[in-house]
């Protein structure tokens, strides 16, 4: 199994959560969900012989999900934030300031969005129960969402019990599972987007972890996906 295969992860919340926390749980967890797909993205493309000259950063136009490629003529539609070629500190800094930044990859007379929002890659809620206590079902990339299930590496007693207890479609052991933080480290990456990939994963991860103990994840699965 590797980062392109998708995954539900379910799990129990505290009992008499208001609305708002739940509101504000998913949110959150779709903006570090998106840092998560980008860096991998972003990584893999450059592994695989992308140049990491032709990325740009900028803010979305008024359409909702982006077009497959936008021509160069529209793309002043854009307010383009930071060019790669021109200065990675700030290109790296406006990914990880910016809760949704819309990253693109010259290729050709076109700009190529790294990730848009209702792809194979994008995060589905499939269920909120908010009878007490609340029920969620996210299902998105393995990658992303096994970044999600383990934010804190002191959920490895939960991970060992996940594996010797699961069957059927339930994924048997989740490091077969390429972590999307892992692919900053893949071979072809260079050293300084390395750096700059894995502080802004770091963060996310951080604030994942907080957002995974405040709502009181329990009871947690992650399910492959048919």
């Amino acid at each position: 199994m590797n980062q392109s295969s998708r995954l539900k992860i379910s799990f129990q919340g505290k009992e008499d959560l208001p609305s708002w926390a739940i509101t504000h749980y998913l949110q959150q967890t779709e903006i570090n969900y998106l840092k998560f797909v980008l860096i991998e993205r972003i990584c893999t493309l450059i592994a695989n012989g992308l140049n990491p000259s032709s990325l740009v950063v900028a803010t979305s136009s008024a359409d909702i999900f982006p077009k497959k490629s936008v021509q160069h003529s529209d793309f002043k539609k854009f307010e383009m934030l930071a060019e790669k070629d021109e200065s990675a500190k700030k290109f790296w800094h406006v990914i990880a300031r910016h809760h949704r930044p819309m990253v693109f990859y010259k290729e050709g007379n076109s700009y190529v969005p790294v990730y848009i929002p209702n792809d194979d890659s994008s995060l589905v809620i499939r269920n909120v129960g908010v009878n007490s206590p609340v029920n969620l079902s996210l299902e998105g990339a393995g990658g992303a969402i096994t970044d999600i299930y383990y934010a804190s590496e002191r959920e490895q007693r939960q991970r060992t019990q996940w594996e010797n207890e699961q069957i059927g479609q339930v994924a048997r052991n989740v490091n077969d599972i390429v972590r999307a933080s892992a692919t900053a480290n893949q071979p072809g990456v260079p050293e300084g987007v390395r750096a700059y990939a894995q502080a802004i994963l770091e963060q996310a991860m951080k604030r994942q972890e907080k957002l995974n103990e405040e709502i009181g994840m329990s009871n947690a699965r992650v399910d492959t996906q048919a």
